[in-house]
């Protein structure tokens, strides 16, 4: 008999990202529009950098797993000044085995969708050591405006890269970023009704500790 073919399901986790949302919203500090502005005049399309006057330096990142999604930025302390969705040619999304991990390679008959954020020189070297499997790609985005930009993505630098297939759990964090930043509903679907994923464990299956130690206990330092 084939193994079933198990697909996401989202409802399991909408009222919880709901939650979530709200509860960093009030915790996010924004820049004002009037700041966003002074940077963005500095743009150059064709640079993935924006470096202002007074040597600032700013990097747009193309975010193609769980960094599109608002909660996994917030844990990590990244805080995009603008994010929009935008499409990549010429590529395609890949997950690679065995932990399903999100990867790209060039593919010239591909395209997929992701978000665009831009962030600070500082945040983008923490996200670089965070991403420590990973090496920056120059890769062309197109707006969901036809306006194109050169930005920064991700690659698996991991030897003997196969496909694997991600966990239920991770998509669901992918297309509720995808969701969040107004990513095309036609590329939502096809991740949500053509890719195979693991599925979550059920309560039944949830491994119980009964051997602790009556006299265990952590301690968190500042």
């Amino acid at each position: 008999m084939a193994d079933s073919v198990h697909r996401l399901n989202t409802s399991l986790s909408d009222e919880n990202f709901k939650q979530s949302c709200a509860s960093i919203r009030d915790k996010l500090v924004r820049l004002d529009q009037s700041s966003i502005d002074s940077i963005l005049e500095h743009n150059d399309p064709q640079k993935a950098e924006i470096v202002l006057p007074d040597g600032r330096q700013f990097i747009w990142y193309f975010a193609i797993g769980s960094m599109n999604n608002p909660i996994s930025l917030y844990l990590r302390d990244l805080h995009p000044i603008v994010s929009y969705p935008v499409v990549c040619p010429n590529y395609q999304v890949i997950f690679r085995s065995p932990s399903g991990m999100a990867d790209i390679e060039p593919d010239p008959r591909a395209e997929f969708h992701g978000v665009d954020h831009l962030l600070s020189n500082d945040e983008m070297a923490r996200l670089d050591k965070m991403e420590s499997i990973y090496r920056r790609i120059l890769v062309n985005v197109i707006d969901y405006q036809d306006q194109s930009h050169l930005v920064y993505a991700y690659t698996m630098i991991i030897p003997n890269k196969t496909v694997g297939l991600p966990s239920e759990r991770y998509l669901d964090i992918i297309v509720k970023g995808c969701e969040y930043h107004n990513v095309r509903p036609e590329y939502i679907n096809r991740l949500k009704q053509e890719q195979t994923v693991v599925p979550r464990k059920q309560p039944q299956e949830f491994q119980s500790f009964t051997d602790i130690p009556i006299d265990a206990f952590c301690v968190l330092k500042k």
